[in-house]
């Protein structure tokens, strides 16, 4: 792992976030708790004399609330690393310190980024080219445009298919001009998904279930009619429970509301960490919920899988064009 190439990539993507565009130099406060300090280091270090960024470091979970909120609201931009879902108790709002700070960063969210239960995986979120991403990302939008079906099937019997003519515009997530910096995934949305899946993989959301089922050895079976979940079945002792109360809790929640693709290739495994970088794993992702007040958004992000295009593979543990 070269680290500091990956920290390069990094601030290259820093440039163009939309909160400093413009802004020569932008002001940037890195947040972090101790575990994280290595890479703030690590940027303002690389980052030198650069005439872009006058970055200032703070402790997270040291300094008083009054001392950060002034910094967040001084800043032109403010990134946190820290751990939450991954701590022995988490709670949903995140660690005492950010939970204090809830209202400043509710405020200023459009200058957020925020890193967190990144672990050790920092660097191999930044690992890749931006011209490799970008490629990637270029490369499979055109080919949608030019083909009817996009297909989805596994080795434990999984299949779905969408007509490509139902789908909205994708959105390209390349790390340039994005909110969230983390590259790597092109994402849209179709209310004509059809198939049965037996979902392997883990989970990204609000609500617990990477922390409590990990990385699926046991699949959840999805059966999907129109973009929605009509059953789910699996063997996994208290997922059927826990998923189904999730699915009822809200009409939006059974609906497929994200249908995305991760083209990040340093994105080598998933982890069950609840963090934003597994969505940019290579392969197939399906968002549920988050389309109507009250429902939460949960991310199935598929460990394994082919997906073709009028069944001409386009990705199968590699893209293969």
């Amino acid at each position: 792992m070269d680290k500091q190439r990956a920290v390069s990539h990094f601030l290259y993507y820093l440039e163009h976030h939309p909160a400093v565009a413009g802004i020569n130099p932008a002001k940037v406060l890195l947040g972090h708790t101790a575990d994280y300090e290595t890479y703030t280091r690590a940027i303002v270090e690389q980052a030198g004399n650069s005439p872009r960024f006058s970055f200032s470091a703070m402790r997270l979970d040291l300094e008083p609330t009054e001392w950060l909120t002034q910094a967040i609201t001084d800043s032109d931009l403010y990134i946190f690393f820290y751990d939450s879902s991954t701590l022995p108790n988490p709670r949903p709002d995140g660690p005492e310190f950010v939970r204090a700070l809830q209202g400043v960063m509710a405020q200023n969210w459009k200058k957020s980024l925020l890193f967190k239960d990144y672990g050790d995986y920092f660097y191999d979120t930044f690992s890749v080219t931006p011209q490799r991403i970008a490629g990637l990302n270029s490369h499979l939008i055109q080919r949608m445009s030019h083909a009817t079906t996009l297909n989805f099937k596994d080795e434990h019997g999984s299949w779905f298919e969408t007509p490509l003519s139902s789908i909205k515009k994708w959105t390209d997530i390349n790390g340039i001009g994005n909110f969230d910096l983390a590259p790597g995934e092109i994402a849209t949305h179709s209310e004509a998904i059809n198939g049965r899946v037996k979902f392997m993989g883990t989970f990204l959301g609000t609500i617990p279930f990477a922390r409590k089922y990990g990385v699926l050895a046991s699949p959840l079976e999805l059966w999907i009619e129109n973009s929605t979940i009509s059953k789910i079945a699996t063997d996994v002792p208290g997922l059927e429970h826990d998923f189904n109360k999730y699915l009822d809790a809200n009409p939006s929640n059974r609906r497929i509301e994200e249908l995305g693709i991760g083209t990040n290739e340093g994105v080598k495994d998933l982890y069950a960490r609840n963090a934003g970088f597994e969505e940019r794993h290579c392969g197939l992702h399906l968002g549920l919920g988050g389309g109507a007040k009250g429902s939460h958004h949960l991310d199935l992000i598929f460990s394994s899988g082919m997906l073709a295009l009028d069944d001409d593979p386009v990705f199968d543990r590699r893209f293969v064009f």
